[in-house]
Order: structure tokens, then C-alpha cells, then sequence
């Protein structure tokens, strides 16, 4: 099987129906607006405060398993119907 040449559109289009970049960015979200909620008031050092973004950032990574296959299974079948 030949390989498919390296170009910007096969990258945008694989990061869009990848699970793992909605999952990510999931867990990026819930670190941006849940962090500054939790680490405020707290004297936590910066590693620690680094360290509460991260554990919020893995849990936000690890909830959105299903959504994120229910988000790239319905733009895969809103692709393939726009196709036909």
C-alpha cells in the first residue's frame, strides 16, 4: 500500500477525527477555567499549582473518553453523507 503524502489538509483532517486531540482539548479546557478556580485562595507553590493543573487537565482528558467518540463518529458520518 502506497503512503499518502504528508500535507497540511491530511494533517487538519486527521487531527479532526482523531479522539485523542478532542480528548486533549477537553482537558485543556477544564485546566483553563477550572484551575484558577481551585488553586485560588490556596498558597500552594508554583509547582504545586502546576501540579493541580495538571491532575485537573488528566481527569478532564480521561471524562471526555465518550464524548469524544460520539463528536468524531458523527463528523465521520456527516463527511461520508456530504460525499455521497
Amino acid at each position: 500500500m502506497q503512503k499518502r503524502p504528508l500535507t497540511a489538509s491530511y494533517i487538519f483532517f486527521y487531527l479532526l477525527f482523531s479522539d485523542d486531540t478532542w480528548r486533549i482539548l477537553a482537558g485543556f479546557l477544564m485546566a483553563v477555567f477550572l484551575g484558577p478556580l481551585v488553586t485560588r485562595g490556596r498558597d500552594l507553590s508554583q509547582g504545586g499549582e502546576v501540579m493541580v493543573w495538571l491532575m485537573i487537565m488528566a481527569i478532564g482528558w480521561s471524562v471526555s473518553a465518550w464524548p469524544s467518540k460520539k463528536i468524531t463518529g458523527a463528523l465521520q458520518k456527516a463527511v461520508k453523507k456530504a460525499s455521497k
